[in-house]
């Protein structure tokens, strides 16, 4: 239902998308695939998927690749807990071997929603991700032209959630801001950065709840067979 609070929301006009979380997730969950990288290497675990997340996006704006970013930040890691740099790099270099990319699965509803969506807004996708691996990830979910501009922050732009990748894309769906809604899972990049875009937001339930709250909220991506916004 709408966010209460918010009064006044212009129409919406156009839709912007999150990817990872939002539309799909890897079959195989990051904290498996980082247990079997260390097992590879034979190295003690000694940091967490959750540890690495928590720091990850704040290499986007520096690397050029996701495999540079998890480099660095692995062997950052690495030397914060005591061991080489070295050794972070080579569980890095091991885990980004194991990945496959196109192996995930839709979210619940997600491709409905896309395809109704579709079927009455311009849509973008604007997502963290780097464009090889979210290509994949497309190709898998059949919906590489799904998306009439597609942004990938921290490469195409500054990364969320720095209002620069929102910007760019109701820019490129020639729709000013306020009626443009982002639907996302993350309060940090989804919200924060769409909200300081000046668009309204869509948040699925389930995350944390912090100011700046999104004007609607989504028990799942069925939700949006009837979007909230009318």
């Amino acid at each position: 239902m709408p966010h209460q609070g918010v009064p006044g929301t212009a129409s919406v006009r156009a839709v912007t998308l999150d990817l990872d979380g939002t539309l799909c997730r890897y079959r195989e969950s990051a904290e498996t695939l980082l247990e079997r990288a260390f097992e590879r290497t034979g190295v003690d675990p000694f940091f967490t998927a959750a540890a690495y997340r928590e720091r990850a996006g704040r290499y986007l704006d520096g690397t050029d690749t996701r495999a540079e970013l998890r480099e660095a930040c692995f062997a950052d890691i690495a030397e914060r807990r005591g061991r080489e740099r070295a050794v972070g790099r080579r569980v890095a270099t091991v885990s980004a071997g194991l990945r496959d990319h196109g192996d995930v699965e839709p979210l619940p509803g997600a491709l409905g929603a896309v395809e109704r969506l579709a079927g009455s807004y311009p849509l973008a996708l604007v997502t963290n991700g780097a464009p090889e691996i979210q290509a994949q990830k497309l190709s898998t979910l059949a919906l590489e032209d799904a998306f009439d501009v597609r942004v990938h922050a921290g490469y195409d732009t500054l990364a969320k959630p720095d209002p620069a990748p929102f910007i760019d894309a109701v820019r490129r769906l020639e729709v000013p801001p306020a009626s443009a809604v982002h639907v996302g899972d993350s309060v940090r990049a989804d919200v924060w950065g769409a909200d300081a875009a000046g668009m309204q937001t869509a948040l699925l339930e389930g995350h944390e709840d912090r100011p700046p709250r999104p004007h609607y909220r989504l028990a799942s991506m069925r939700d949006l067979a009837d979007p909230p916004w009318g």
